[in-house]
Order: structure tokens, then sequence, then C-alpha cells
């Protein structure tokens, strides 16, 4: 009988010890299985497309912009500038302001050109002077060999009337001086070339470009 008391003991024992690892056995699968659980929750969460993004990448990728089509193509510009003829050009110069500078100059050298002819001894060239220098910084002539026409003239009216200015009494020389006479016949020739220049630049507005003076600065006043 004490054997059997001692087997029936220890049988018991074993059998707690089986009882308890089964309970600990039985709460790990139990926490397996909500792990498990967990993860396949947070996974269903996620966006096939980020979730592959991630895995290849690191990174989610930006989406990228749609585009837009255009409401209405763009329209061609205009040119900026309009090429204007020769012709056009010469008589837009013409009717703006460069008749009136023709006038001035050419009226001015006829009068002075008349004082010299009959003999004068004493001149003033202030009107001349002003009058060609305010041509000079007037607009060219939109046609290069009428504005170079134009041009030499002018230059040949202001330093011929520039010698004779500086030789004469009223420029401080004097007439009776053989180098004052030099200088004073070498003024009025050149003068003399600008006045022909002028005629011939009338001329050429008339033939080239049908344009003509509205007086006609030349004619004896007498």
């Amino acid at each position: 009988m004490p054997r059997a008391g001692v087997r029936s003991g220890w049988t018991g024992t074993r059998a707690g010890r089986s009882g308890g690892r089964g309970r600990r056995v039985w709460c790990a699968a139990l926490l397996c299985a909500g792990l498990t659980a967990l993860s396949a929750c947070s996974d269903a969460g996620e966006p096939a497309g980020a979730a592959e993004s991630a895995a290849s990448t690191g990174t989610p990728s930006a989406p990228q912009p749609t585009p837009t089509p255009s409401s209405s193509p763009p329209s061609a510009s205009p040119s900026a500038s309009v090429s204007l003829s020769p012709r056009a050009a010469v008589t837009g110069w013409f009717t703006s302001g460069g008749e009136d500078q023709l006038v001035d100059v050419m009226g001015v050298a006829a009068d002075v050109q008349a004082r010299h002819e009959r003999d004068a001894l004493i001149i003033d060239f202030t009107g001349l002077f002003d009058t060609v220098h305010a041509a000079q910084k007037y607009a060219p002539i939109p046609d290069r060999a009428t504005q170079t026409a134009w041009k030499t003239a002018l230059q040949q009216l202001n330093n011929g009337a520039g010698d004779v200015y500086n030789a004469s009494a009223l420029g401080r020389g004097t007439e009776d001086d053989p180098k004052s006479r030099e200088q004073i016949d070498h003024g009025w020739k050149e003068f003399g070339e600008g006045v022909k220049g002028l005629k011939a630049l009338q001329t050429r507005l008339h033939r080239a470009f049908d344009l003509d003076l509205r007086t006609d600065p030349w004619a004896d006043p007498t």
C-alpha cells in the first residue's frame, strides 16, 4: 500500500506539470494568432500601390500632375515695324517738317548770296549760322543720296560763311590784308558751292520724289 501511494502521488505531480505545460502552449498559440491577425489588418489597410512602391524604393512616390489641354492656340502677333518705300519715306520726312527746314535754309542762303552780289562789305551771318545749325540737328532725309547732298550743302554754307566772317571786320580781320582777302574769296567760293548744292537738291526732290517747295526761295523779291 505505501508503494501505491507513492506512485499515486508521483502520478498526480506529473499530471499537474502536464496540465501547466498545456496551458502555456495554449496561451502562446493565442498570442501568435493575435499578432497574425493584427499584421493582416495592418497590411489590408495600406493601398497596394503604396505597399509595392514602399517595398521597391523605400519611399512613397509623388502623384504626377495631369496635363490640361490649352483652351485656345496662341495667336501670332503682327510685325512691330512696317518698312516704307524710299519715296514714301522721303515724302513723310518732307511733309512732317523737312520742307520747313529746306525753305528756311534756302531762304537765308539766297539772301546772303544776294547781299554778296551787291558788294555789301559787311554781312551779318548770325541768321544763317542759326538756321544751318538747326537743319544739321534735324532728322536726316531717309534716302542716302539725298541726305548726302543735303549734308554737304549745309557744311559748305557753314564753312564758307565762317571763313568770310573770321576774315572780315566783324571777325576782327583786316580785308586789306592779302591773307584775309584770300580767305574771304575762298569762303565765298565755298559758300557758292553750297548754294549750288541746295539748288541741285531742290531739283532732285522734284524729279525723284515729285516734291516741290511751297515757295521759290531763289526768286528775286524785287
